[in-house]
């Protein structure tokens, strides 16, 4: 991997001179440090990356000559994380460690206990940090592909008409009786095209007829552990279970010889 990566969400592997954003050039130039001549992986979050050269090191229109251009495709397997809009920025800091395990969707929901409200002027703005968030963290991760962030919604309409897109479908459960989510996952039925959903509470955790509607749609709950997690600190834990679970599966089912990559060089 290379030391500098950027983002340009409109690459062709046809034109390989680009130019960066202000913002990208000023993140590539005056925060990374990097100088004429080191070379750059561009990506546009959809698995296409040109390996590139830095030939105009300008802090404000960097230019770039692409040497190589590679595409990658998604993974068959599907994963994603419905979280409740938590306060201040942690919303964006899940975003960014979802996206370094190379989760494909993030749904934000507004539930009864949401403290944080987003007003409909503000909604481009929160938009576009929740993006950037997915954006840094694909930088930090090497990831090609950015999740989908979905606009904010409310938990009802989530459950109607989003939640039965997925295979399994999982919430974390203080409840006796709860049962671990890798043994869940563990004894599914999964096909080669498997999709996982985990669905993470507010602070003050889902009201009572909130668990009512997500029950009628049939989320499992399951255990995370003895201990009371920060929402945060359960949406990284058990993406990071699914992920484990599903590339273990996806891996059993696949005879090593005749493994196919997900990367194509053109």
């Amino acid at each position: 991997m290379f030391d500098f990566r950027s983002y340009c969400p409109t690459l062709n592997p046809n034109v390989p001179r680009i130019t960066l954003s202000a913002d990208e050039s000023h993140h590539l130039i005056s925060v990374k440090r990097a100088r004429q001549g080191d070379p750059v992986v561009i990506f546009d979050g959809f698995g296409n990356e040109w390996a590139s050269e830095l030939t105009i090191a300008n802090k404000r229109k960097a230019v770039l000559e692409g040497k190589a251009f590679n595409r990658y495709s998604p993974p068959l397997q599907r994963i994603a994380l419905a979280q409740s809009i938590p306060k201040s920025k942690v919303l964006e800091n899940i975003i960014r460690k979802a996206t370094e395990l190379g989760i494909q969707d993030i749904y934000p929901l507004i539930s009864d206990r949401t403290e944080t409200k987003i007003r409909d002027s503000k909604e481009k703005t929160k938009n576009e940090k929740w993006l950037g968030a997915a954006i840094e963290g694909a930088k930090q991760s090497g990831n090609p592909l950015i999740p989908t962030v979905h606009a904010a919604q409310r938990l009802d309409l989530f459950l109607e008409k989003e939640s039965g897109n997925f295979q399994l479908k999982f919430i974390a459960s203080l409840e006796e009786g709860s049962a671990p989510l890798q043994g869940q996952i563990e004894q599914a039925a999964l096909d080669p095209n498997a999709s996982g959903i985990f669905l993470v509470g507010p602070e003050g955790d889902f009201t009572d007829t909130e668990y009512a509607q997500i029950r009628q749609v049939d989320f499992l709950p399951v255990s995370l552990g003895p201990y009371v997690l920060r929402c945060e600190t359960a949406a990284v834990k058990a993406l990071s279970i699914l992920q484990h679970e599903f590339s273990k599966r996806a891996h059993r089912k696949t005879p090593s010889s005749t493994k196919p990559s997900n990367r194509q060089r053109k």
